[in-house]
């Protein structure tokens, strides 16, 4: 990293990971109403354009629709582009088409049978052994929920997901724009062990290899980034595995990936903050290709409790973890670009309208 007396960065503000686990503030702690959305927008709300990042997570990913619709309704974020990983990388299509409803619908009516076929253990040690199948289930079904509800229609802003490749080991971004961005999608929610990897480039979730896709988005220079993610930074206890699958989700998923997702975003925060007080000295920070280091705002939105099984999708807890996205984004303290000299304030507002998702 070398370090060059030369122009500033041209946007500062605050770094804000949002409201950290088992923090929730008092006024949200009370029962909301029943009463459906949308929200009333009582208050005037600025055009905030932004760059959005979703990470994996499986059934937990309804956390970034609930958060998501807040960030959009209540404090005015237009995304300018949208990257995702595994679910995120469903969500983010979605929401790259304005598919709003349509992407609401689909977490309150999703069951196991509309993304994969669970068979019976001895039918699983059948596949696996006998066919010399790759995957403990066929996620075939989810392939045809992406088809029916993404295909013919246009994207409204740029979409990127990624996906790894166990041949090469290799992660790829792909975007919108790409013939293949429907089945990259599919790809990239596809977990090892739990579902065969696709095509002969064994292709699978892009998660392993970048649980928030955010160095990606950091190529396209934004000013400000929302990271949503579906877990606590703080590993949720779990009771002691009983079968392989458990044992896959377990330590693929909760562990593993909940660790990339923390080095990934810290790594960032550290840099970002290396970047402002370089500013404050008169000077600039430079990556190893000689280009520079650029100060992007940036909020993290995660869960302040453990949101349950990322294989569970009964209507309860998909409404809870709706319910609890539009908590932490009510919550969260949004950062403000600021000028040289000026003094940063950081706030705090809380909107108690009702949710949509009672």
């Amino acid at each position: 990293m070398e370090v060059a007396v030369r122009g500033a960065p041209a946007h500062r503000g605050p770094v804000d990971r949002g409201p950290r686990p088992g923090v929730i503030p008092a006024a949200l702690a009370r029962a909301y109403p029943s009463a459906p959305g949308p929200f009333p927008r009582r208050r005037a709300m600025k055009d905030r354009p932004a760059t959005l990042v979703l990470s994996g997570g499986g059934a937990k990913g309804a956390f970034h629709v609930g958060a998501e619709r807040v960030l959009r309704e209540v404090h005015g974020f237009r995304w300018e582009r949208i990257f995702g990983v595994s679910v995120g990388a469903l969500n983010a299509a979605l929401l790259a088409q304005h598919s709003y409803r349509a992407l609401n619908d689909i977490w309150l009516n999703i069951r196991e049978a509309d993304l994969y076929r669970k068979l019976p253990w001895p039918l699983v040690a059948l596949r696996v052994g006998l066919f010399r199948k790759l995957g403990l289930y066929d996620n075939s079904p989810m392939r045809e929920l992406i088809q029916r509800h993404l295909a013919g229609h246009r994207f409204r802003v740029p979409a990127h997901v990624g996906r790894v490749s166990l041949v090469s080991g290799n992660y790829e971004l792909v975007p919108s724009d790409s013939r293949d961005f429907l089945d990259a999608i599919w790809q990239s929610a596809t977990l090892p062990i739990l579902w065969e990897p696709v095509g002969a480039s064994a292709l699978v979730d892009g998660g392993l290899r970048n649980a928030t896709p955010l160095g990606d988005a950091l190529e396209f220079g934004p000013t400000e980034i929302v990271v949503i993610v579906c877990s606590p930074s703080q590993i949720e206890r779990a009771k002691p595995p009983t079968n392989l699958l458990e044992v896959a989700t377990r330590s693929l998923t909760d562990i593993t990936l909940n660790e990339i997702l923390l080095n990934d975003v810290d790594a960032f925060v550290r840099i970002n903050d290396i970047v402002r007080q370089a500013y404050d000295a008169g000077l600039t920070v430079r990556r190893p290709d000689g280009v520079p280091y650029r100060y992007c705002r940036i909020t993290v939105i995660e869960p302040a409790r453990p949101m349950g099984d990322m294989l569970d999708f009964a209507p309860e807890v998909i409404r809870m973890r709706l319910r609890h996205g539009e908590e932490m984004a009510r919550a969260v303290s949004l950062p403000t670009g600021v000028g040289p000299g000026e003094r940063v304030q950081r706030r705090v507002e809380l909107f108690p309208e009702p949710p949509m998702h009672a």
